[in-house]
């Protein structure tokens, strides 16, 4: 049976069994191009009635320990009628993709979850734990890709979850047995929580913040985009991904689906007068086909960052989202019914056997309310 001691100082070529009730582990000692002794485990088994040689990793990166563990792992796996070759098969990276795909269809065209995969795929686990088998990713290499993020604690938040959540996409596949993520977690730094709520202005200077908007020189997209936004009290990405099949201007709605809100359930925007007036200025733009209101050099939804950048160029201290609370607080202010309030937003009011019963969305008491909303902003 080999000795820690025995592998440490090992210097003639050769192979050495680590005896019986090893599991068929053996270390290969040879030497290398320059001269230094290169020491690397394999393991022996018979597979599907075939021997098979499994490469279990270098000394002193595996140790002796290390070694004997994954050898009864792999022997344990036959046994149960498993290839233990299939989990060194797998990397890290590889099981990240199949969980980007597996989960991509769920995943709203307007969010940037698939894109913030992608960017930690490549950005932080591609030059650190990507190339490993999924099987072999412990808590140190976890840490590893932690140390790159942790000053950044939403990015790492993020991080946490999403290697969390491919350990155990590898453990429903049999690639793994565990999930170090926790481990890896508990051994960084507490972040310390600070709430930073999105920046607003008080309802009574967005008036004044959208008539600053009407005359800049922005595209109309963004202007009008903008505008309908805060008249509709919407979300930025139901707004840039607005398609006209959406609207129903004889009736003054706009039904945006389910697949496009955060709530995954149809919202109906009762349309103000003015909300009206915008919707015919896009439609004199592109014929009212398509998306509503598309970048004029990309033919695609405006991005993410464009409500925010015209705010920020002309000295608006506020972000798109902010005017929902805008919205939310006038509301608080003018005495208005907070379910009916909520509904404006689309937030899911009351607890699940209340909507059960109250199944209306106050679309025509909201009427009134968005039009006084309307007048308010001019």
């Amino acid at each position: 049976m080999l000795t820690a001691a025995f592998v440490r100082t090992i210097n003639r070529p050769g192979r050495y069994g680590d005896g019986r009730g090893s599991h068929g582990l053996s270390l290969l000692v040879k030497t290398t191009a320059n001269g230094r002794w290169s020491k690397t485990w394999a393991q022996r088994l018979r597979i599907g009635g075939k021997t098979v040689s499994l490469g279990l990793g270098s000394y002193p990166a595996v140790s002796l320990a290390l070694a004997r563990e994954r050898a009864l792992s792999n022997r344990q796996a036959v046994e149960e009628g498993r290839d233990p070759r299939r989990r060194h098969a797998v990397t890290f990276a590889d099981a990240m993709r199949e969980v980007i795909l597996l989960h991509r269809p769920n995943w709203k065209a307007t969010s940037n979850t698939e894109r913030q995969w992608w960017a930690l795929l490549e950005n932080h686990i591609d030059p650190t734990i990507g190339p490993m088998p999924v099987a072999d990713v412990a808590a140190a290499d976890v840490v590893s890709v932690l140390d790159r993020v942790w000053d950044r604690p939403e990015l790492a938040r993020r991080t946490v979850r999403r290697i969390s959540t491919t350990m155990q996409w590898a453990m429903g596949r049999d690639l793994r047995d565990s999930d170090p993520t926790a481990a890896a977690k508990a051994s960084m730094p507490k972040h310390r929580h600070k709430v930073e709520h999105r920046r607003a202005l008080h309802h009574s200077e967005v008036a004044d913040a959208l008539d600053r908007v009407r005359k800049s020189n922005a595209t109309p997209a963004c202007r009008l985009g903008l505008e309908l936004l805060a008249l509709t009290a919407t979300r930025s990405g139901e707004v840039r991904f607005a398609d006209w099949s959406e609207f129903d201007i004889d009736n003054r709605v706009w039904e945006i689906p389910a697949t496009r809100t955060k709530t995954g359930v149809s919202h109906r925007v009762p349309l103000s007068s003015r909300a009206l007036e915008v919707l015919a200025e896009a439609r004199s733009l592109n014929h009212g086909q398509g998306l509503v209101l598309p970048s004029t050099t990309t033919g695609r939804a405006v991005s993410d960052s464009t409500f925010n950048k015209l705010l920020r160029d002309h000295d608006i201290d506020a972000t798109a989202h902010g005017f929902r609370s805008c919205f939310r607080s006038w509301c608080s202010d003018t005495a208005v019914a907070r379910d009916l309030a909520e509904m404006a937003l689309g937030h899911v009011v009351r607890d699940s056997a209340e909507r059960a019963y109250a199944r209306s969305d106050m679309l025509e008491r909201r009427r009134p309310l968005m039009e006084d909303w309307c007048r308010y902003l001019h």
